[in-house]
Formats: structure tokens, C-alpha cells, sequence
């Protein structure tokens, strides 16, 4: 394949496999921070969305330069029953799985147990109010985020799940919103490889480009993102109570408020707004 051309296609035989259109091979492979050879990387739809925030009025950072170490970023193991570790509800430790993401938040009144073996081997993954938790192990949980805003037992440790913990570098409410828009997940469509079983790796979750918000800005989300989280908090309330009709309203507004506060942040973004309210 000759790298001094534009192609479309690669031709073996009687079969095309796309490339791309606009770029040459060597381009491609000096503007990404890793070498991937799955032609799912490299579809436009992906640069084209990640493009338009590197394009738009507000700057972005790769999500590793708000930190001066890797403390922050958290990659977790699972249960091994081939290390005598158990799963169930008669187990004392919390152990939180990607099983209980909902778009709004955890589903903190199904949150599954293990053994206290399996938390010993693994307590580097303890898990704290306000950590976000991104799914990073296959097919379904893989790019999905929630904002842990309930309080953790004092033991209480993830599952395949990576821990991602701002402190005061970055907002948690502004991270999970951004990974939650088409921006954030243009970027982990991109990333994550797998044909059975999606992954993303620590490298890739370290070079996600995320937005640099004005202190007001960032400011305006948390309230917003507080306010959508009440209702969450009254729908696990009513799950709580076996009240499936209440908790259904309060779900489905909650979830709606959330949408609607991701398409505002896309449109700061964009530069199309000033601010999100």
C-alpha cells in the first residue's frame, strides 16, 4: 500500500476493504496517540465528532493533564472463584458491577455482595462517594459512566469497572455528563477493540480528550446535574418501596433531565450557547 495517496479502498482480489478517503496512512498514524491497525479506529464518523470539540469554542485536554500522577485512574479485577472468592447476597461486602449502571446513576437497592477474601485481594479498587465508574470490559458496559453520589459501605469495592477519581481537578458532574454526550462517546467508540468482548485500555482512558469549562460553567452543570439526581434519589426511593409506578416517573424524569442537560453542554461546546442554563 502505497502512503503518499489518498485511497478508499485496499484491494484484495475481488474483495474492497474501506480505509479512508481524506487521509494517507502515514497521516493517520502520526496524529493518534496509539498505533491500531482495526479499521474501526479510523472511521470518519469518529474524527469528525471528536473534531468538532477539538474545533469548538471551548479548549480541550487530554483528561492526564489535569493530574501530576496516575492515582486517579483505577483499573479493577473481578470475583475468582478459582481463588475460592464468592458472589451473593449473603456476603458483607459491596461490590459494585457494571449490572447496576442506570444512564441517571447506580441503582443503589441492587447493589450486589461478595466475600471478604475477594475485598482483601482486591481493596485497592474501595470505591468512595463521588468516584465515576467507567465500564471498560465488554460488549455492553464498555463506555458507560455513572457518578457515584451516594455514600459507599466502609467496604465496598468494583468489578471490572474502572474507578476514575477527580478530586479537585476536574468536576465529577462535568466528567460523567461529557463521557455521557456524543463527544465523549465518539471517543470511546473509537478506542475500544474487540470482536466477542469489548476493552479499553488505562492508556486510552488517560488520552481522552475532555472539555476545559469555565469555573461558572462548570458550576451551572453541578446544579444542574444535582437537581436531575433528586429525581433518581426518589426513584430508587419508590424501587425501595416496590412502588414500580412511582419509580417510573421519577426515572423517566430524571433520565430526560439528563438528556436534556447533555445537549446543552454539547452546544456550549460547540460554541451554538454561552452556558448551560
Amino acid at each position: 500500500m502505497r502512503q503518499d495517496l489518498n485511497i478508499s479502498k485496499t484491494v484484495y482480489e475481488n474483495d474492497f476493504v474501506m480505509v479512508r478517503v481524506d487521509k494517507t496512512l502515514k497521516q493517520m498514524m502520526e496524529e493518534k496517540p496509539f498505533c491500531r491497525w482495526d479499521i474501526n479506529y479510523y472511521l470518519p464518523q469518529w474524527d469528525n465528532l471528536i473534531n468538532e470539540i477539538k474545533q469548538g469554542k471551548v479548549k480541550v485536554k487530554f483528561i492526564k493533564d489535569y493530574f501530576e500522577n496516575n492515582d486517579w485512574l483505577i483499573a479493577t479485577d473481578h470475583v475468582r472463584a478459582s481463588r475460592d472468592e464468592h458472589e451473593g447476597p449473603r456476603y458483607p461486602i459491596e461490590y459494585y458491577s457494571p449490572a447496576g449502571f442506570n444512564f441517571t446513576g447506580y441503582d443503589i437497592y441492587d447493589i450486589p455482595h461478595c466475600s471478604k477474601n475477594a475485598y482483601e485481594r482486591m481493596k485497592r479498587a474501595q470505591v468512595y462517594q463521588y468516584d465515576v465508574l467507567l465500564g471498560g470490559f465488554g460488549m455492553g458496559p464498555t463506555g458507560k459512566s455513572i457518578l457515584l453520589l451516594h455514600k459507599p459501605a466502609d467496604k465496598a469495592i468494583v468489578g471490572n469497572i474502572f474507578i476514575i477519581r477527580t478530586g479537585k481537578n476536574y468536576s465529577p458532574f462535568v466528567l460523567d455528563t461529557f463521557f455521557k454526550c456524543k463527544y465523549g462517546q465518539a471517543q470511546f467508540n473509537r478506542y475500544k477493540t474487540g470482536v466477542a468482548f469489548n476493552s479499553l485500555s488505562n492508556d486510552e482512558i488517560r488520552y481522552l480528550l475532555i472539555p476545559d469549562f469555565s469555573d461558572e460553567i462548570v458550576n451551572h452543570i453541578e446544579r444542574e446535574y444535582k437537581k436531575m439526581y433528586a429525581f433518581h434519589d426518589k426513584a430508587m426511593e419508590a424501587k425501595a418501596k416496590g412502588n414500580e409506578a412511582l419509580y417510573k416517573k421519577n426515572i423517566e424524569t430524571a433520565e430526560a433531565m439528563l438528556k436534556d442537560l447533555i445537549a446543552r453542554t454539547e452546544a456550549v461546546i460547540r460554541g451554538e450557547r454561552e452556558d448551560v442554563v
